[in-house]
């Protein structure tokens, strides 16, 4: 008398592997929409560090006045044609992030800087005036 070997695997085996990764991907997937989000910010604001830098300096030589500090002149940087800011106005920078939030809209977000006796602080907000850190987009 032989015995038959099952051989593969049953219908409840694939149904159960199938709802595994079925559960895997609905966890993983807003995840990675969120990292990439986040990468996207984190890359404009990197391009943003440059002309943050170039307006302390200017507003340090200009007597800690803003006004001066546009794109351009006064040794902040032009704004380069496939650069994520797309103004740097009084020493206020607009950064254009595209629509990473799936919305249908470009999002946009601006560096404001408040000028004190000892440093320069940065407001970081969305278009809305929102917080742009608590959007989750950008670690602050």
């Amino acid at each position: 008398m032989t015995q038959n070997k099952q051989q593969g695997f049953t219908l409840i085996e694939l149904m159960i592997v199938v709802a595994i990764i079925g559960i895997l991907a609905a966890i993983a997937l807003p995840q990675y929409q969120q990292y990439t989000r986040s990468a996207t910010a984190q890359g404009a604001a990197s391009e943003a560090n440059v002309y943050k830098s170039a307006i302390g300096i200017c507003a340090q030589t200009e007597g800690g006045v803003l006004g001066p500090c546009d794109a351009g002149v006064n040794g902040v940087p032009a704004i380069e044609a496939a650069s994520a800011v797309t103004a740097v106005t009084d020493g206020v920078i607009t950064l254009n992030l595209g629509d990473i939030d799936g919305d249908g809209t470009d999002d946009t977000v601006t560096f404001t800087p408040t000028l004190n006796n000892t440093n320069i602080t940065w407001l970081i907000a969305t278009a809305g005036g929102t917080d742009a850190c608590g959007q989750g987009w950008l670690e602050c």
